[in-house]
């Protein structure tokens, strides 16, 4: 993955979310991410689920106190 994307931690964060059986977002299911991704196609930004994976998702480029990319 680093080849593909030079600028992500993919030995650090990412090494560790290859090691947690539940994803980096806590969805604990395939059929969970296949309802969000229904809402997402239905409604949009508009959804409440965007909201909450918005909310949920690490905004700041190079960790913590990093610069923001939102």
């Amino acid at each position: 993955m680093a080849g593909l994307d030079p600028t992500g931690d993919w030995m650090g964060r990412g090494a560790r979310a290859l090691d947690n059986p539940r994803t980096a977002t806590g969805e604990h299911s395939l059929e969970q991410l296949y309802r969000l991704l229904s809402a997402l196609n239905e409604r949009g930004k508009e959804a409440p689920e965007f909201k909450e994976l918005k909310n949920r998702v690490f905004l700041k480029k190079g960790g913590p106190g990093g610069d923001s990319i939102a």
